[in-house]
């Protein structure tokens, strides 16, 4: 039972943390900028297997890729018609529902055993996808389509996304045996995404206590990012295969939520950055059950095993 919770403690605990020590915040301001730095490593390190190559995506892929942005499209804009004095509810749902595929979800469904090599195609093609996409509607969505603000967007992107995949392409042409590296630092890329969530938890919860957000307008954004994360899981679950139905659901439903928090404070506000915020607390729940339920059926499986071999030895 113990053993079982371990691994999603190391979810849950860090996002009480952070909600309990808003002063951290500051370790995502400058010289820090924690939520950046850490962001880059996971994602060189996720790179580090992946056998460029190799990547082959599939049609699952692209229709994901595309579902994604239409969760993030659609909701925008049927909230800026029908809504159209809430701006930031809108801009907050564009945010939770444009976010790629995490860095973290290959590692969750490793734990899950499953497909991971799927997993970090959907990741790549998600990430890469979505990235060029922002190019043109993170100047929409904000209102500023201006060459310059493109040219910033790019360069931010250049810094927490293409730099470290080719960082990673280049070290895997001077040391191949460097692709073996990410399973010795399972661990260590865990405990990072742990301290990440804590990062993040204390900035929303200073957001909160310094900024003057209202409470309905609080709770309206947790309500969209709510129901867009239950959309996420089930709509990626739906449009699968039935044997790439965990894998579709993780790629869709774990987003890469430091990303675009980071975006969002950059580019919006903290208000609108409290949606990927709250998908945070969301998806990490659901990572957490998934993982507690999967430990347990183990356990369960393995204790069996031992009572049946007990009774043939009898």
């Amino acid at each position: 039972m113990l053993k079982a919770l371990l691994r999603p403690s190391f979810i849950l605990i860090p996002l009480t943390m952070g909600l309990c020590i808003p002063q951290a915040h500051v370790l995502n301001d400058p010289p820090y900028n924690a939520v950046r730095w850490a962001l880059t490593v996971m994602i060189f390190i996720s790179c580090l297997k992946v056998s460029f190559r190799d990547l082959r995506p599939r049609v699952e892929h692209l229709r994901l890729l595309v579902l994604n942005l239409l969760l993030g499209i659609v909701p925008y804009l049927l909230l800026r018609t029908f809504l159209p004095e809430q701006r930031d509810l809108a801009k907050a749902a564009f945010f939770v529902g444009i976010t790629p595929t995490a860095t973290a979800a290959p590692v969750i469904l490793s734990f899950l055993n499953a497909r991971v090599g799927f997993a970090l195609t959907g990741f790549t093609v998600s990430n890469i996808g979505i990235c060029l996409s922002f190019l043109v509607l993170l100047p929409w969505v904000t209102g500023t389509l201006t060459f310059d603000f493109v040219g910033r967007v790019a360069w931010t992107l250049m810094q927490v996304i293409l730099l470290p995949f080719g960082a990673a392409a280049f070290a895997q042409k001077l040391f191949p045996a460097i692709r073996e590296l990410p399973k010795r630092l399972k661990t260590f890329s865990f405990l990072l995404w742990s301290f990440t969530l804590f990062v993040i938890a204390s900035i929303a919860r200073y957001d909160f206590q310094t900024q003057d957000i209202s409470v309905w307008c609080t709770l309206a954004i947790a309500a969209v990012s709510l129901v867009l994360c239950v959309c996420n899981f089930w709509f990626g679950r739906l449009v699968a295969p039935k044997r790439l139905r965990r894998e579709c659901s993780q790629l869709l439903g774990q987003k890469n939520t430091s990303l675009t928090i980071y975006l969002a404070l950059h580019y919006a506000n903290a208000l609108v950055a409290l949606g990927p915020i709250f998908y945070v607390i969301y998806h990490n729940t659901w990572n957490a059950w998934q993982i507690y339920h999967y430990d347990r059926r183990k356990q369960r499986r393995r204790a069996a095993m031992k009572n049946d071999e007990i009774r043939m030895k009898e």
